[in-house]
């Protein structure tokens, strides 16, 4: 379905951001997160002073949190512009 990625950091907002303008990721795109990933990700939002809205989204790739355990703690997975709901 997508590629597992470790991103050479701790995962975070600003961690995903960085990874996504380096390596050119395309709008449209997604990418999976661990839920233990994707709710530390919505804490630091909620701490943040930005106004972030929900469904997650940085440059037009949508973050969402994987319901079929397959992603790893500490990767993320990128779907290159696929549907999520047709599985």
């Amino acid at each position: 379905m997508g590629q597992l990625v470790f991103i050479g950091s701790k995962i975070s907002f600003i961690a995903l951001r960085d990874f996504i303008f380096d390596h050119k990721i395309n709008q449209g795109d997604t990418i999976v997160l661990h839920p233990q990933n994707f709710e530390s990700i919505l804490e630091e939002i909620k701490q943040s002073q930005e106004s972030i809205d929900i469904p997650i989204n940085i440059f037009g790739i949508l973050l969402v949190k994987d319901t079929t355990d397959t992603v790893e703690l500490g990767k993320i997975q990128i779907v290159k512009n696929e549907n999520l709901n047709n599985s």
